[in-house]
């Protein structure tokens, strides 16, 4: 299955730490039981402290299914989506 690479920005005044309720929805939402209801493994998230930053790797089918989890971070903020591919993945088909 394809991998994909999520980048969401959001601004200090949009921060879902602002909103206690936003944060407990956002919580509950990048869990790996929630995203498989979408048809997705969460591979790796992580935030950068102080930066409203959050990227995030994820396995699904097709592009549509993580632009339907992101949803809910589009509100707050901007959401890049990229297809991806690991290093062993471009050694193995010799093309990057």
């Amino acid at each position: 299955m394809p991998l994909y690479f999520v980048e969401h920005k959001h601004t200090l005044e949009t921060c879902p730490t602002q909103q206690p309720e936003m944060m407990q929805m956002l919580g509950k939402h990048v869990s790996q039981a929630n995203a498989a209801t979408f048809g997705i493994k969460i591979h790796a998230d992580v935030v950068h402290p102080g930066e409203h930053i959050t990227n995030m790797v994820l396995e699904a089918d097709s592009r549509e299914p993580v632009e339907k989890f992101m949803q809910p971070f589009g509100m707050v903020g901007s959401v890049e989506i990229k297809q991806v591919s690991t290093c062993e993945q471009v050694v193995a088909t010799g093309k990057c």
